[in-house]
């Protein structure tokens, strides 16, 4: 096989930084990127034959996961049902639930330490840079949201930049062309959008807001609350309603929206 030559190469010497990672508990691997996939799928409402099924594995082996996890947890994360018109089958416990919202989180801050990286790292030869002591991006905004330049609009003097979140979950942010060209922000580009807390409201328009889960209510002494949301796309948000006894109950699907105006778009 012939030896590439830089001639051969790209110009451009990018580079990128990808990875996974696993949380262990007692000595043991508790939760990683196949186990939170195979409760993904058993609480969409497959069985364990057909969640092993859908991510390519035996069903010895997806048993043997559960059963790993089962243990290690402080609750059961997966029951089994018997009897019903089916036969019975398996079915995730809302603890189980909150730790695939737990891992989904850390996840997200995982790939955003990630993207740091490689905005302060991103050629070959930058090994010998000297570490920057900032490694984490500090704003009083409440939600960070990490995600990526999908498109970007021009609207006269203002700029429309929508965000992919994952899971088909998108936002917009009204920026100027001046911050376009500050920042070098250009379509791909992986961003932080921030949001002020108060900004976010509760909306019934399912097809203009975020889909979520509350998995979290926070009340306060003046009696309002922070209601901690968490997303499809596996990040969480956070809402200050003025009205605590308005608060939706736990684990209801509610639907969150904010003005394009109140996004922030942040790079390291």
């Amino acid at each position: 096989m012939d030896k590439i030559s830089p001639t051969n190469q790209n110009q451009d010497d990018a580079i990128h930084f990808r990875g996974r990672f696993w949380i262990e508990r007692y000595d043991g691997t508790f939760l990683g990127p196949g186990r939170i996939e195979l409760l993904e799928q058993i609480e969409s409402g497959n069985s364990i034959a057909e969640a092993a099924r859908q991510l390519g594995m035996g069903y010895k082996t997806a048993w043997d996961m559960l059963n790993a996890i089962n243990n290690l947890a402080d609750e059961p994360v997966v029951i089994s049902i018997k009897g019903g018109k089916r036969g019975g089958g398996s079915t995730i416990t809302d603890y189980g639930k909150k730790l695939i919202a737990f891992y989904r989180h850390i996840e997200s801050e995982y790939q955003a330490m990630l993207i740091s990286l490689e905005q302060r790292y991103g050629k070959i030869n930058d090994f010998s840079a000297q570490p920057s002591p900032r490694l984490q991006l500090r704003t009083s905004a409440r939600n960070q949201l990490s995600c990526s330049i999908q498109a970007i609009e021009k609207k006269g003097h203002r700029i429309i930049i929508t965000l992919d979140l994952g899971a088909q979950q998108h936002i917009q942010a009204m920026v100027t062309q001046k911050s376009i060209d500050e920042m070098g922000l250009s379509i791909g580009q992986q961003v932080f959008a921030l949001i002020k807390a108060p900004m976010i409201s509760l909306s019934h328009d399912a097809a203009e807001a975020l889909a979520g889960v509350v998995e979290g209510i926070d009340r306060d002494e003046s009696g309002g609350a922070e209601l901690l949301i968490h997303l499809k796309s596996g990040q969480s948000i956070a809402a200050i309603i003025d009205d605590a006894s308005q608060a939706p109950s736990h684990g209801a699907t509610v639907y969150v929206a904010f003005d394009p105006k109140q996004v922030i778009i942040a790079t390291f």
